[in-house]
């Protein structure tokens, strides 16, 4: 089996460590005999360049071009089975992209799941309140607060949250000070958005992969301007979990070798130095697999190819 996880960037290595943290602790059936499988999961970093990242583009045929030439020669060198893409910028695209030229391989985005579990949620607790956290291309694509909204969320319900830059904040700064503080920040400036109106729960919305990596800082920011009942949904768990059960559905006894996998990174462009070792400190503790992946980045300049 042969999955490609795909992101603006580097937030998606989040989902990428989580699949394969539960794919290692998945506990096999009693009763069966592990099968011999290889799953080969490939991170591809879809940004063009290290300054030429989709939310400084020109506009969306600049987006839908670079990503469909970056997705088209993904299929052509690799050949999945299943791409996902971990990123709520490049997933709000695919409805207005042309298909992979080879129509058996299965594209589907995060965007879907998180709307699920924004939807289950507000369903569930109808007087609460939610902030959805996200790029300015998310924010402005509209594309959760529509689907919020065809699935019969009020519109006072939500509130969206744009948080230029801090994705790539949070690939700089080992330490995480200074995210801490842009988080406190963009937390007060949602907030503004309430308006003064109180509510009893807030559903706070992770809508961008690098923001799962500090998941208790969005947290603690919440819980610091007076929010006590306070629900996080991180979609980068809820993503990982899908992958896991594509995989396990796919062996026909629903059971799966540990460490019967591997692990690639391949990139257009050399990663940064500053970005790497922020990252390999935010990834260990989960997946070391896929913090080493990034550390051997293969850099394929074909990703680009017209």
């Amino acid at each position: 089996m042969n999955i490609v996880i795909t992101d603006s960037g580097l937030g998606g290595l989040s989902v990428c460590a989580q699949l394969i943290h539960l794919l290692k602790n998945y506990t096999v059936p009693e009763n069966s005999d592990p099968p011999s499988c290889d799953i080969k999961i490939t991170y591809v970093n879809a940004v063009p360049s290290n300054d030429r990242g989709y939310n400084t583009m020109s506009g969306k045929q600049e987006q839908i071009e670079t990503f469909e030439k970056i997705i088209s020669n993904t299929v052509r060198l690799i050949s999945p089975d299943n791409i996902f893409v971990a990123c709520g910028t490049l997933s709000v695209l695919l409805n207005q992209m042309a298909p992979p030229g080879d129509k058996s391989v299965k594209i589907e985005g995060i965007v879907s799941i998180g709307i699920q579990l924004l939807v289950d949620n507000l369903i569930k607790i109808p007087k609460a309140k939610a902030i959805i956290m996200a790029t300015p291309t998310t924010v402005s694509n509209n594309s959760f607060q529509r689907e919020l909204l065809n699935n019969g969320i009020a519109k006072n319900q939500i509130v969206a949250q744009s948080c230029p830059n801090l994705a790539n904040e949070i690939s700089n700064d080992p330490e995480g000070s200074k995210v801490e503080k842009r988080i406190q920040y963009w937390v007060k400036k949602s907030l503004q958005q309430l308006q003064g109106k109180t509510t009893d729960h807030l559903m706070l919305f992770l809508g961008c992969t690098h923001y799962s990596y500090h998941e208790n800082m969005f947290k603690m920011a919440f819980i610091n301007e007076g929010f006590s009942k306070l629900t996080v949904l991180n979609p980068n768990y809820a993503a990982a979990e899908k992958l896991k059960n594509y995989v396990l559905n796919d062996q026909s006894i629903n059971s799966v070798l540990k460490n019967s996998f591997s692990i690639n990174f391949l990139t257009p462009y050399a990663i940064p130095e500053q970005e790497k070792i922020t990252l390999n400190k935010l990834l260990t503790p989960i997946s070391p697999e896929t913090s080493q992946a990034l550390i051997n980045a293969q850099i394929v300049p074909e990703l680009l190819d017209d």
